[in-house]
């Protein structure tokens, strides 16, 4: 049970989450993009405890994913891409303050 919840709340959930938009988005299957922000939302509950103006912005992102599906839907394919960039970016941003601070580069600065 532990490894179910650290998963979807973690990084491999949200890495699922993205492949599973990212394949829809390619396949144009609109329900495939609507799986990813399903299973992207533990990932942005997650997210959404964190201090500062971040916590704010987190929220959308979900919907940002659900607006990529209905972009599918209506065959604009650009639209769907540019609707998943936010959510790219935040795993990838989390992502290096993780490897960052993890690998000590950082002196306490």
């Amino acid at each position: 049970m532990e490894l179910l919840i650290a998963f979807l709340f973690g990084f491999p959930g949200a890495f699922l989450s993205l492949l599973l938009s990212v394949i829809g988005i390619i396949k144009e299957k609109y329900w495939l993009v609507i799986g990813g922000a399903i299973l992207f939302l533990p990932f942005t509950y997650y997210l959404y405890g964190s201090p500062g103006i971040l916590s704010n912005f987190v929220i959308l992102l979900p919907l940002l994913q659900l607006g990529s599906a209905l972009a599918v839907f209506k065959e604009k394919r650009t639209l769907a891409w540019l609707l998943l960039v936010p959510s790219m970016l935040m795993v990838l941003w989390v992502v290096s303050v993780v490897l960052i601070y993890s690998s000590g580069i950082t002196d306490g600065a």
